[in-house]
């Protein structure tokens, strides 16, 4: 009866010993990183008679360490600019940035932002009318 006693204290012990190991792999290891683009609500100016665009964007990183970013602005499939950044994790970068249209430009037109970080490719997009 004690043996067995015994062994149940053991069996409780690496029970609660692997529980602790994968509580810390899923909250250490297994984390998401991530960066996120956004264009700022009610921030786009389109002033057509010198097809001149003004607009607000940010770029979150919840990446690991310090990330390099290569931004690309469209309108249509025409690239419009190209930026390259680095953010550090938790660090937000946002700017306002005016960009010339091209005057053969046809509406509605779509302007894509194209975010770039190693392997992954984030998009976020408006239309102008």
């Amino acid at each position: 009866m004690k043996d067995r006693v015994d062994i149940i204290k053991y069996a409780a012990i690496i029970a609660i010993a692997l529980g602790i190991i994968v509580i810390f792999f899923f909250i250490n290891v297994n984390q998401e990183y991530y960066s996120v683009i956004y264009i700022k609500p009610n921030s786009t100016i389109y002033t057509p008679n010198d097809h001149n665009l003004t607009f607000e964007y940010g770029v979150k990183s919840f990446e690991n360490g310090k990330s390099n970013y290569n931004l690309t602005i469209y309108s249509g499939s025409i690239k419009l600019k190209n930026k390259q950044f680095s953010l550090n994790n938790g660090e937000t970068l946002e700017e306002s940035i005016k960009i010339s249209l091209p005057p053969e430009t046809k509406f509605p037109d779509k302007i894509s932002l194209s975010l770039n970080h190693g392997n992954s490719t984030e998009e976020v997009h408006f239309w102008l009318r």
